[in-house]
């Protein structure tokens, strides 16, 4: 007999780690296909330099233009989250669509990116859809297979995935570049790592009573 466990505490987590999470990746798209959405934020970051007294040699600019309406963002996510907790739609959507959201994150920005800039989406940039294509499919085994080999399945796919995005955001397993404000930066990478672990632990778990026991 299949069903859910809810767990509060490991669902309030979920919800604060997805809404940062699509926030700031939310944002970054944006600020990517239309550069003048920023200019309010990029204005704001020079005030804000300017009333810290953080001088432009010694601080990276557009942290501030970029987490400033991330924060907003998310706030207002997870607002709405709290707000439908109790329906059986809001829970069924953290336990899928959320993750697949949080997991197609960095596909989406770094398209973006490419279209943006008019780069070529040849190899290896063609290799970031291939990894979608692959990670949805492995998405939906851990979601929908036995609840004893999804665990494997997942694990193997988390790893694959953070391997991957890291050789292709380090250009082959070098240094991360932590100069690069959005979601498209390190900071990104890791915070999505984050999300996307937190919310696989949490639907693993909340699928264990999906085992059952036939009655003796």
């Amino acid at each position: 007999m299949k069903g859910h466990t809810e767990r509060p505490r490991e669902r309030g987590l979920v919800e604060v780690l997805f809404s940062v999470n699509t926030g700031f990746a939310a944002m970054s798209i944006l600020f990517c296909a239309s550069s003048s959405a920023s200019l309010p934020f990029v204005h704001l970051e020079v005030y804000l330099n300017h009333l810290l007294g953080i001088r432009q040699t010694d601080y990276i600019r557009g942290y501030f233009t970029i987490w400033v309406p991330s924060l907003v963002l998310a706030v207002c996510i997870w607002s709405l989250l709290r707000v439908l907790i109790r329906l059986r739609l809001a829970q069924r959507f953290l336990r899928s669509v959320a993750g697949m959201m949080i997991l197609l994150g960095p596909t989406a920005i770094w398209t973006c990116v490419y279209e943006r800039n008019g780069w070529s989406l040849q190899w290896p940039y063609k290799a970031v859809w291939g990894e979608a294509a692959l990670a949805t499919i492995c998405f939906f085994l851990f979601l929908k297979g036995p609840w004893a080999k999804s665990s494997r399945i997942g694990v193997l796919a988390f790893l694959g995935h953070c391997i991957f995005w890291y050789w292709f955001t380090s250009d082959g397993f070098h240094s991360l570049d932590w100069g690069m404000p959005g979601y498209g930066g390190a900071i990104g990478m890791m915070l999505g790592f984050c999300a996307l672990l937190i919310w696989g632990l949490y639907v693993y778990e909340s699928r264990e009573p999906a085992l059952g026991i036939v009655p003796q």
